[in-house]
């Protein structure tokens, strides 16, 4: 008994001297850990720069969160072409056909005037950042942002699929309701990235990832649900630039926002490489074995499970 009571005393001191950071990182761990499916996800769009010496302390922050929160985290970096070198392609974004067209829309959504600015969920702003490329600063007000709204009550969910085959991407977008919603002026948008492109972010002079580039918006389509157990599918296509984009690294990223209030309620994404994992030719979403190959979905039993994955045949 006195030996538990001196290891006690003894380990005090240092918790005490438990970093706060540290303990704050475990609470959001904890909001994420219990969050259900259909919980709100994150979206920050971030609104930047290579040239500009202010934006990579935004930039190395939220990519600094999405190692962190890589489930419910997602962002797209839109780039300024005042502030993007003349040898990077950052801000040749396609909006659906409009070449270099995606800062300017999107910037104008939310009246961005300086960078960096970021909008969190589509509702709440941050404007500037601190020199040299110094993420710390401003990371504790970003994971404040994230906590207020990370697992919030949300009726949307948003599975993305869809067939990759050479530089040909096919896509399906399903979005449904676990409750009733006015689909007033709400919109599902549909836009591709590039991650984990490794820059110079000349003014600074460091190198570091950009994180989900903005490649081409794609769509802003109508949202028609709005009973519970609904559902809406938007389909499509596009080509990956073969000889500019890393392959690996190109997602589709999909969110439900309210053009009336800029509200994001929803974000999901997905790279193109996983949406058939088996590479079965059958989409994740409707495989019975989405890791086992068996393009004929033989199903012996009628249990929803195919009998390549099935222990119980």
């Amino acid at each position: 008994m006195k030996i538990i009571f001196y290891l006690l005393i003894i380990s005090l001191p240092f918790a005490q001297r438990l970093d706060p950071v540290d303990s704050a990182m475990d609470e959001l761990r904890l909001i994420v850990e219990t969050a259900s499916r259909t919980s709100q996800r994150v979206f920050v769009d971030d609104f930047t720069g290579l040239l500009w010496p202010y934006c990579p302390s935004a930039s190395f922050a939220i990519s600094e969160m999405l190692e962190e929160f890589p489930e419910t985290l997602v962002n797209v970096e839109w780039h300024s072409a005042g502030y993007t070198p003349g040898d990077s392609d950052f801000a040749d974004c396609y909006y659906y056909d409009s070449f270099g067209a995606c800062y300017s829309v999107r910037a104008s959504m939310y009246g961005v005037g300086g960078i960096p600015h970021t909008q969190w969920n589509g509702v709440q702003e941050t404007v500037g950042g601190y020199p040299n490329g110094n993420w710390e600063a401003m990371i504790g007000t970003f994971e404040s942002i994230y906590a207020s709204m990370v697992g919030a009550d949300t009726p949307y969910d948003i599975i993305i699929n869809g067939f990759k085959e050479e530089l040909q991407v096919t896509y399906e977008i399903t979005v449904s309701l676990d409750a009733d919603m006015s689909n007033a002026n709400k919109k599902v948008e549909i836009i591709v990235v590039e991650d984990k492109i490794m820059s110079y972010w000349g003014a600074v002079g460091i190198d570091h990832n950009a994180r989900n580039v903005g490649r081409h918006w794609l769509a802003t389509e109508d949202l028609d649900v709005m009973y519970e157990g609904e559902s809406q599918t938007f389909t499509g296509s596009f080509e990956i630039d073969g000889e500019a984009w890393n392959q690996d690294s190109v997602k589709i990223i999909s969110l439900v926002q309210d053009y009336d209030t800029y509200e994001i309620f929803q974000v999901q994404q997905l790279n193109v490489n996983e949406f058939d994992t088996d590479q079965d030719g059958i989409m994740n979403n409707d495989d019975n074995c989405m890791t086992d190959y068996n393009p004929g979905q033989e199903d012996i039993d009628g249990d929803w499970m195919g009998d390549a994955c099935d222990p119980c045949d």
